[in-house]
């Protein structure tokens, strides 16, 4: 006569294997939610950001080589309020960053008068505190 496991044993150990299981889902599920939701206050901020993108525009712009100093008027065109970071100068084999540091609020225009600006550069982009949000000129 051949002798198997007892039901009794095969029970407990097939419980002990769920609840393993189950233990190890939970673990992961719990870890997976925490990290996958937005807490309020980004989730505020994703929604106003997603709301910027493609708002500014360039209203006027012009460099003036002898001084070397370029002007530029940004027009935000969206319903969020921007700040404005910074502006990046694109050379053929460097970039330069300039701060701007200014707050655009929407429907207005806010202008700018950079000095000391080297000629030659053959793009620039306007940086802001939304990541996406960027005018490139």
């Amino acid at each position: 006569m051949i002798k198997g496991i007892s039901p009794l044993v095969a029970t407990v150990l097939l419980i002990a294997i769920t609840m393993s299981l189950a233990g190890i889902l939970a673990f992961w599920g719990a870890s997976f939610v925490k990290s996958g939701l937005l807490t309020e206050e980004a989730e505020k901020e994703f929604r106003r950001c997603t709301g910027a993108v493609g708002s500014l525009k360039v209203d006027f712009s012009f460099y003036n080589e002898s001084t070397k100093s370029f002007f530029i008027s940004i027009y935000n065109s969206g319903n969020a309020k921007l700040k404005l970071m910074n502006i990046t100068f694109f050379y053929p084999t460097a970039s330069v960053s300039k701060s701007l540091e200014a707050i655009s609020q929407p429907g207005t225009s806010v202008s700018f008068l950079l000095n000391e600006v080297e000629p030659g550069f053959l793009k620039y982009i306007i940086y802001t505190d939304c990541p996406g949000v960027v005018l490139e000129r």
